[in-house]
């Protein structure tokens, strides 16, 4: 009799599986269309209406059969309880989906392992207002009683079990449609339906180019145009420098600092918001045209230290090989005092940009980004005074509370209206972004007062006029300057996420503006050359070039890196380069646009860029 009532109750369960999952099947690939407002599809392309539309349908069709596998593993258990594990089941997936294009909505790519990060780190990186959360959580309860709802119908309502074999035979046939598009227009080199797999989360489409040449059903001619695509160089062994470094060590070493507002806009550095940044500026090279190598902290930094594109960071990350500049200032007998706001192990420059320095302080004690950015100007001015007189200094100073969007207590706020705290669920195309542009714009002004302190503090010390001081940032912030929704940084590659400022105030005491195109990558070799007496041709330990050099040749493309992705940016277009080797162009303004940046001797010199220092 045990035995009975337990099959009786497995294919009950299994009867209601079928039936849920399948209504769940309905329910993400409904929720997914809030995807399509980034999607353009070109007027009368049937084929990529009919592709996105079976995509949709078989891929979130197959989540939900992968689940119902899953959840039958335990059909033998009481049917009450086994609904139970489905609700749950289904609530975090559609909850999941949910989330992810709200993160799509505001960066243009799904949930990963860095977004998930950033979450957890919590005010650290992103702080979620009371609001986000209460917001949140009515969301989460619709989705928990559309679940039940769901449980109910798939027991109560047995009509409805009518719809299942045409259901998912209709999934089956959705996956077969949208993977042979899929799989014959990428053998032929056609980029719009290829182009679309970015806009689905966990979507690896299938593809076929060998076996349809094999088959003959593709001209192998096609496939040969390889100039017209830009792959990803092979990830080997990082050779980094291509030879080792020669210097002749200077008579008169001077001290270097490095002082970084994160996330600083270019059109922010001025004498409004930071009046103190400006008045060094009139006794400092001001660079105008200055660029970053990426739109978010860790290829930006990576950028600015290791003078290569991100494209090596995992390479540079797995070996833990030290910045050429680094380790050459170390062994000129360097003294380093390196102050983060923020964690410096979270990306890990602990073991990377900063890896070897004695004594290294990875996290400080306050609370908010702006308490620890006092707490690190205190600790920087403490170095000043009981380091060793006998060695030069390299100073390293990150603030983060403009990327905090935070203030200390009673702060002095000069624009107004401003946010008292940010919620990011509000963010939308109509949104006036000025109080919260606001709000940033008073936390600049709040750190620049503190980067006040520090060059007072140098010039009481006498050590203003030996020490090489540059002020800049790891990227910019976006405001929705484009009116395309996006907000913040790490999302795209227009000049307001990447444009940053660049001051360098050099010991001889040399100022001026500086209007040709500069990046990240040329801070390195400028360096290496003016300070540290470095005779190693540029070439064999970065991709940039001393900036102080107006005859130096200059590359008209920059690869610049972001969380997932990479892209070449030029004064005139954008090439944003996806995982797979999928691209796209698109204007300044990031308005798609089909003429194709990537062609001869500059398509070979972006792939020689990658690949350079790999063995």
């Amino acid at each position: 009799m045990f035995r009975l009532n337990a099959f009786h109750s497995s294919k009950l369960n299994l009867k209601w599986a079928g039936m849920f999952w399948l209504l769940n099947a309905f329910l993400l690939t409904a929720v997914a269309f809030r995807f399509w407002q980034w999607i353009s599809i070109p007027p009368g392309d049937i084929r990529s209406l009919v592709y996105l539309l079976t995509t949709q349908y078989g891929l979130f069709g197959a989540f939900c059969v992968l689940a119902m596998i899953i959840q039958c593993l335990v059909c033998f258990l009481p049917p009450r309880l086994f609904r139970s594990v489905g609700i749950l089941m289904a609530f975090f997936l559609s909850a999941l989906l949910v989330v992810d294009t709200l993160v799509y909505a505001q960066y243009r790519f799904h949930l990963n392992g860095v977004v998930l990060e950033m979450l957890f780190q919590g005010r650290d990186i992103i702080d979620l207002s009371w609001y986000t959360w209460l917001i949140g959580g009515c969301i989460g309860l619709v989705l928990l009683a559309v679940q039940c709802l769901f449980s109910a119908m798939a027991t109560r309502m047995p009509r409805l079990q009518r719809l299942r074999k045409p259901a998912y035979v209709l999934m089956a046939v959705s996956i077969l449609v949208s993977q042979g598009l899929h799989v014959w227009d990428d053998a032929n080199y056609k980029t719009q339906i290829p182009g679309y797999t970015r806009q689905f989360p966990l979507y690896y489409p299938l593809t076929a180019k060998s076996r349809l040449v094999k088959w003959g059903l593709v001209d192998p001619s096609v496939a040969l145009n390889k100039e017209n695509n830009l792959h990803v160089a092979s990830e080997g062994v990082l050779h980094y420098p291509l030879q080792a470094i020669q210097f002749q060590k200077p008579a008169q070493q001077p001290n270097i600092l490095f002082i970084l507002i994160d996330a600083w806009r270019y059109d922010d550095a001025n004498p409004q918001v930071t009046p103190n940044v400006s008045r060094f500026a009139q006794q400092a090279l001001r660079f105008h045209q200055h660029r970053s190598g990426g739109n978010s902290t860790e290829p930006g930094i990576f950028s600015l230290f290791y003078s290569l594109p991100d494209t090596y960071w995992l390479s540079v990350r797995n070996s833990g090989q030290r910045p050429v500049l680094m380790q050459t200032l170390a062994d000129q007998g360097y003294e380093f005092s390196i102050h983060g706001s923020a964690n410096i192990n979270h990306p890990p420059f602990d073991r990377t940009v900063f890896a070897q320095i004695p004594n290294l302080k990875i996290s400080n004690g306050a609370r908010t980004p702006a308490l620890r950015d006092q707490e690190i100007t205190d600790d920087f001015k403490q170095f000043i005074d009981k380091r060793d007189g006998s060695r030069p200094f390299f100073g390293f100073l990150f603030y983060d509370a403009a990327h905090g969007y935070d203030l200390p207590p009673n702060p002095v706020t000069p624009f107004q209206p401003y946010w008292d705290r940010v919620d990011h669920i509000k963010l939308n195309n109509d949104f006036d972004p000025t109080p919260y542009h606001n709000l940033y714009r008073n936390a600049l002004y709040y750190d620049d007062g503190l980067i006040g302190q520090v060059l007072t503090k140098l010039q009481q010390a006498g050590l203003d006029k030996n020490t090489l001081v540059i002020i800049t940032s790891d990227h910019g912030e976006e405001f929705n300057d484009h009116k395309k929704n996006y907000w913040g940084h790490g999302s795209n590659y227009s000049d307001v996420q990447i444009h940053v400022p660049m001051f360098m105030r050099l010991p001889d005491g040399q100022s001026g503006d500086i209007d040709r195109r500069t990046t990240h990558f040329d801070v390195v070799p400028t360096l290496m050359a003016t300070v540290a007496g470095v005779k190693t041709p540029v070439s064999d330990y970065s991709v940039g070039q001393n900036m102080l050099d107006p005859s130096a040749p200059q590359s008209q493309d920059m690869i610049v890196g972001s969380y997932y992705n990479y892209a070449v940016v030029s004064p005139d277009l954008i090439n944003v380069v996806y995982p797979g080797g999928v691209f796209e162009t698109l204007t300044p303004d990031l308005n798609p646009t089909k003429h194709r940046l990537l062609q001869g001797d500059r398509l070979k010199n972006i792939i020689s860029l990658m690949s350079r220092f790999n063995r």
